[in-house]
């Protein structure tokens, strides 16, 4: 695995920050910072049983700080997010970035069959949203839906450039009774990946970016079907994200002391040209894991001089 540069991120990230190029308006060769982060349970109230038994605790307050200073320092234009609580969570999230320094005025959340844990996104940009949490798929007999649903949001980056953006958030690798969890991912990508045929169908020039906590690896089925068939026009091109050491790794799983990808952000062939490979990353920090047990995921995407937009 190649590494990174880390002074070379370090110049773009600071040239971007000093000319205020998050802003398409004053956008002239700016860069677009997207980041796709598993920010762990980010949510300001314990969730509780019908019982009244905590399942899953409150983050901790200065863990939830840590997730807004770690992403304030990527400076990000849109943030995909998997793992928000409620909408109250996702503003209170907007709301720290802000005092920050770091404005992202518009924002959707994804009600999905997973009453606790959902897809959400931020931006510096207007959007439109599409939303699917109704998809399911029959497994063991018995219906299921996509617990979190897909995200579907269209921003209008600048004149001429509008970026799709798909979220999900597959099965987690625990094991269940009910049925083969592996098996669960793999129908949940069958039906991302119909969606996916059907948007570069109907518009192959689409500028698809697609997003997401997979909880697989990157042969799996379940991955590997998101991407598609190599060589087919609606496949998708996983891009291959390391830290500044060359890790690739994105998750810390604490009970088996097991450190994977799991976590991808891949684009379609119209997009690729515009993704900044070398200065797309991911992001490596000492104490990373007092924000969550996964790592974000950076990816610059390069705007089109004015001159040569629509």
């Amino acid at each position: 695995m190649s590494g990174r540069h880390a002074s070379a991120v370090l110049v773009a990230a600071t040239v971007f920050a000093a000319s205020g190029l998050g802003s398409s308006a004053s956008a002239k060769t700016a860069d677009v910072t997207f980041v796709a982060w598993n920010v762990r349970n980010y949510m300001m109230s314990p969730v509780k049983d019908r019982d009244g038994r905590v399942t899953t605790p409150a983050k901790p307050p200065e863990s939830a700080q840590a997730v807004a200073t770690t992403l304030a320092g990527l400076k990000p234009d849109v943030i995909g997010l998997s793992e928000i609580g409620t909408s109250k969570d996702l503003e209170d999230l907007q709301r720290r970035l802000k005092e920050l320094g770091v404005n992202l005025p518009h924002r959707t959340w994804v009600e999905g069959a997973d009453r606790d844990r959902h897809l959400a996104l931020l931006s510096r940009y207007p959007l439109r949203t599409a939303h699917d949490t109704k998809s399911g798929f029959v497994l063991g007999g018995l219906p299921q839906r996509v617990q979190r649903g897909f995200l579907d949001a269209t921003l209008a980056i600048c004149p001429g450039f509008d970026l799709r953006i798909l979220g999900a958030h597959f099965k987690s690798r625990r094991i269940v009774p009910e049925f083969d969890q592996a098996e669960f991912r793999r129908n949940e990508s069958l039906l991302l990946r119909a969606k996916i045929d059907g948007i570069l169908r109907e518009r192959p020039e689409t500028l698809l970016l697609v997003f997401g906590d997979l909880n697989d690896n990157k042969n799996s089925p379940a991955v590997a079907g998101v991407a598609g068939r190599r060589g087919e026009a609606t496949s998708l091109e996983i891009l291959e994200l390391a830290d500044k050491v060359g890790d690739q790794w994105t998750y810390h799983w604490s009970e088996s002391d097991e450190y994977s990808r799991v976590d991808y952000v891949m684009a379609s062939k119209a997009l690729v040209p515009s993704v900044r490979k070398k200065t797309s990353l991911v992001h490596r920090a000492a104490r990373w894991d007092e924000a969550s047990d996964h790592r974000p995921l950076v990816v610059k995407i390069g705007l089109p001089p004015a001159g040569q937009r629509p």
